[in-house]
């Protein structure tokens, strides 16, 4: 617990040697979407989400990708991901031309990136002209 605390970046640093492929934080990650969604109560969003931003995108684990962004979909449903959102856009645009995300995935991803799009105008100032065309295009073939 203290050495997570406050010798955060060691503790990660050493996760990331110790399980190089990311198979293990990745699953971790799905662990905690799936406690985050079944019961939300329990779970310190304010302590877990800053730690669980950081660690995105999956990186092995590729069935846990459906998991994670469902739970980030009720969580931005919830209002529980704006301060998190412009860490978070440019992972999940990017994401959505990942194959290896899966079909199921990227159709989260979309519905994310949809209401983002829509109701955080703001964080698409970054993305020029060809990135939102690109992006679109995204959208539109992954059933948004």
């Amino acid at each position: 617990g203290i050495n997570a605390e406050y010798g955060k970046q060691w503790y990660q640093r050493r996760v990331r040697e110790e399980n190089g492929d990311g198979r293990t934080m990745d699953n971790v990650l799905g662990a905690v979407a799936r406690m985050i969604k079944t019961q939300p109560d329990a779970v310190n969003l304010s302590l877990v989400l800053p730690a669980f931003v950081q660690w995105l995108p999956l990186r092995e684990d590729m069935e846990e990708n459906v998991t994670v962004y469902s739970c980030l979909r009720y969580l931005l449903g919830a209002g529980a991901l704006n301060t998190h959102l412009p860490a978070l856009v440019p992972i999940f645009a990017a994401e959505l031309s990942n194959r290896k995300v899966g079909e199921e995935g990227r159709a989260e991803l979309a519905q994310i990136m949809t209401a983002v799009m829509t109701g955080y105008p703001d964080l698409m100032k970054n993305f020029g002209q060809d990135d939102l065309a690109k992006l679109q295009g995204l959208l539109v073939n992954n059933g948004s």
